[in-house]
């Protein structure tokens, strides 16, 4: 063997000097990448950008973070609120920014709202009380997620927070057993109001906003007032309604001031939260076109020769695209990776809803290609697609039965509809803008500019905001100081006061901001008001992962049924003539009308020899057609690691999307490793008729036919309950009653595992009723009490398992 010379061991030492430091800097949060958010912001690549690992009790890293205590310092105020918001699809960020608006409006207290994510929440431990001359009262806008758990930007803070312990009763019981890094009055004299946002149609009804206060309280913290719960089955804004009152007076005892209300102040002007400031000197390459980013505006241009590193996405004819990037980067929900659309395929054949309507409406106009009008009634076809998204060479992975988040785009229709009634031209819509916020507004402070810019008004009312969203009361008394006419604006303050008027006249009638401008046509409201204050940002929708990532692992399978329904839309008095009492209107959901658009829009050009991008073979351009900006998301709805043990699964519908993934995932182990012995897989699926709706039927009878033959050993079973076929109703619980004796055999004594996705608020109700059934049937449960105990603890033992929604 050969001696080592100086050269080598200089060589040697340097490497082993950097795998220390590697291990070092790594040890605790396993590999890392370094995203393009903000300066040193670091997102774990098995989980949510920043989360630790749940159960872990260690401190969330500080490295990165913001320091909420040096901002609070900074602008030295003696009184201040902070609002923290753990929130998935914008509302409790919504809400935490009202209470702020009305904690400035009525005791000139200065706000701030912040993304738990973003800041260092161990600071906590040190805020100063009022023996420092400080009253920094904080407030906790938490939204309740899936089987009771957090949103994704409060995973890290919840986990610390709750010392590893968060998931017990939703009360805020915990176990208390091993070490607490806290210690008990970690908190003692922090002061701190919560509002809680859940569903009661799910188990776990507010359960964070519950468990966290309690954790508070158990670590020394103060509430002000009561706490607050929303429930969005019912009315989450009915509820932060009656909590506001309350919770406003109890921080003015807290902060020892007059409440000066808002009614006295109606006369004066609004002051806009935000200003529009000239572009000048902004190059194409510095403007937004529609994309999310954690950073600058990003942009795609065609494949050279040597980017096989790169991702490489194939757009449909040949070309080949690879986004501009200095460096490899991990996707998150707030930088998306953005998905070639693979297959788009119509799941539907011949279905309709139809609508009959009163003569005292007037009826849509006849011809739209959407929808049918015939006298008084109202024909929608109904759809339903399934749609593959490409993840390959992104680093993206998934899990069977987890979710994707997708951002949609509005409808251009309803973009021209807002403009017109907003009085915008071609060349205002087109120009380029920078929201700032208005120093003259008391909350500018606090003030987060609601999407990127610079970009165009059109591109922020296009991709950035949401025009379908029902006008909020506060947003009319906005909107009545712009009022030109006296008995409008009236009106107006009348509506933003009476809930009562309210909600037959614009939430029940649905009425967006070109609804209510159509009706009050006197109200000539700035633009920068309009963008700012009036249009909510465009959530992310999830979808069910109807692919197997074991069968699929480059491809995410999408499940999305057309929301599209008509409506009375009432007239206020002063517009009700000639007998009508309002407008029939058709309504439609933004993500899934937008993925028809795309599927119409990809049928269309693959018929045509045209090309998908009017661009040079070496300038940048923005998002490439047909491509959706989207990221993973982790869910508890998994299949058993041990694929033998049987698993029974209930999803009418669109329900079915998760249990198409299952079922191809366990058929394709059964094919491909037949040793593994594949446990029986029952699906029990509903629809309307087996020829017109029945989701991926061909799928499902192919394999079945597979097994059947004796090409594939599995038990496989799908049991069809059909609601409008032959004069019957049959439904997924009848179903699973009638197989009674055999699912109680598989969960009852073969340890199988039990899986519910679709409706929550009756057909999962009426599914656990059916198994509790069975438990007394053919369980021998002495009691329906004992029945229902066995249901509950299959819950506890992640042995039932639900993927609902309301």
């Amino acid at each position: 063997m050969a001696l080592l010379d100086t050269t080598d061991i200089i060589i040697l030492t340097v490497i082993a000097i950097l795998t220390a430091v590697y291990i070092r800097y790594f040890k605790d949060s396993g590999s890392k990448t370094v995203t393009v958010g903000g300066a040193g912001s670091v997102a774990a690549s098995s989980g949510p950008a920043g989360s630790v690992k749940p159960g872990s009790a260690e401190s969330p890293r500080a490295y990165g973070k913001k320091s909420i205590l040096k901002k609070l310092q900074a602008l030295d105020h003696p009184s201040q609120l902070i609002l923290f918001y753990g929130s998935q699809t914008g509302t409790a960020e919504d809400l935490a920014t009202r209470i702020a608006k009305d904690t400035t409006t009525h005791f000139n207290i200065p706000t701030l709202i912040c993304d738990p994510e973003e800041y260092d929440m161990t600071e906590l431990t040190r805020w100063p009380g009022e023996a420092e001359g400080k009253k920094w009262l904080c407030g906790f806008f938490m939204a309740t997620y899936g089987e009771g758990e957090p949103t994704d930007n409060v995973v890290e803070f919840y986990d610390w927070i709750m010392a590893g312990k968060g998931k017990g009763e939703d009360d805020g019981g915990q176990d208390d057993g091993g070490d607490d890094p806290l210690e008990d009055d970690a908190l003692d004299g922090f002061k701190y109001i919560v509002f809680g946002l859940g569903n009661k149609t799910y188990e776990h009804y507010n359960a964070i906003g519950r468990r966290l206060d309690k954790r508070l309280k158990s670590l020394g913290g103060v509430r002000i007032g009561e706490r607050g719960e929303g429930d969005d089955d019912a009315s989450m804004e009915e509820d932060f309604l009656a909590w506001k009152p309350s919770i406003l007076a109890a921080m003015a005892e807290y902060f020892n001031v007059e409440d000066a209300g808002s009614i006295g102040q109606r006369d004066k002007p609004h002051v806009p939260l935000f200003e529009i400031a000239p572009a000048t000197n902004i190059s194409q390459a510095q403007v937004f076109w529609g994309e999310y980013s954690a950073g600058k505006p990003r942009r795609w241009q065609k494949a050279q020769d040597g980017e096989e590193d790169y991702e490489m996405v194939d757009s449909g004819v040949g070309e080949k695209f690879v986004e501009v990037r200095s460096r490899k980067i991990a996707y998150d929900a707030k930088h998306p990776h953005y998905g070639r659309i693979l297959t788009s395929k119509p799941l539907f054949i011949d279905v309709h809803d139809e609508y009959t309507f009163d003569n005292t409406y007037h009826m849509p106009r006849a011809g739209h290609k959407r929808y049918l009008v015939e006298n008084t009634k109202v024909r929608i076809e109904r759809h339903c697609l399934h749609v593959d998204l490409d993840i390959s060479g992104s680093g993206l992975k998934y899990e069977t039965g987890d979710h994707v988040g997708v951002w949609p785009v509005n409808d251009e229709e309803h973009l021209m509809r807002l403009a017109k009634a907003l009085g915008l031209t071609e060349e205002e819509l087109d120009k380029v803008v920078i929201l700032k916020p208005n120093k003259q507004n008391m909350a500018a402070e606090s003030a987060k500019v609601p999407f990127p810019v610079p970009c165009t008004v059109r591109t922020a009312l296009l991709h950035y905001l949401d025009l379908a969203a029902i006008v909020k009361q506060y947003q009319l008394e906005i909107l009545a100081k712009y009022c030109k006419d006296t008995a409008e604006r009236d009106l107006l303050f009348e509506l933003a006061d009476n809930r009562e008027l309210y909600v037959p006249l614009i939430e029940r009638s649905r009425k967006d901001l070109a609804d209510v401008l159509d009706v009050f046509q006197s109200i000539e409201v700035p633009i920068a008001v309009v963008l700012g204050e009036l249009l909510p940002r465009i959530a992310v929708r999830y979808y069910s992962i109807s692919s197997s990532s074991k069968e699929e692992p480059n491809h995410v399978g999408v499940t999305a049924v057309m929301v599209r329904y008509a409506l009375p839309s009432q007239f206020p008095s002063h517009r009700v003539k000639d007998g009508k009492e309002g407008n029939v209107v058709v309504k439609q959901g933004i993500a899934t009308s937008w993925l028809q658009r795309l599927h119409e829009a990809r049928s269309g050009l693959e018929a045509e020899a045209g090309v998908l991008n009017n661009h040079s073979e070496t300038e940048p351009i923005p998002i490439p057609k047909f491509y959706l900006p989207l990221y993973i998301r982790t869910s508890n709805f998994k299949l058993p690691r041990n694929p033998r043990l049987p698993v029974v699964m209930v999803g009418p519908g669109t329900g079915v999307a998760p249990f198409r993934a299952f079922v191809r995932e366990r058929y394709h182990l059964a094919s491909t490793s037949p040793e593994m012995k594949v446990g029986p897989t029952w699906l029990f699926y509903g629809c309307r008729h087996p020829d017109k709706d029945f989701l991926y039927r061909a799928e499902f009878e192919a394999m079945e036919k597979g097994v059947a033959s004796g090409q594939v050993d599995l038990d496989l079973k799908v049991f069809k309950a059909y609601s409008r076929y032959e004069g019957k109703k049959v439904y997924v619980q009848h179903m699973v009653r009638d197989n009674g004796k055999d699912v109680w055999k598989m969960m009852g004594e073969m340890g199988g595992y039990f899986y519910v996705c679709g409706d929550a608020k009756h057909m999962a109700h009426d599914v656990q009723n059916a198994l509790t059934e069975l438990a007394l049937k053919f369980g021998g449960m002495a009691s329906e009490d004992k029945a229902k105990a066995w249901v509950k603890d299959l819950r506890t033992k992640g042995r039932y398992l639900e993927d609902v929604w309301s």
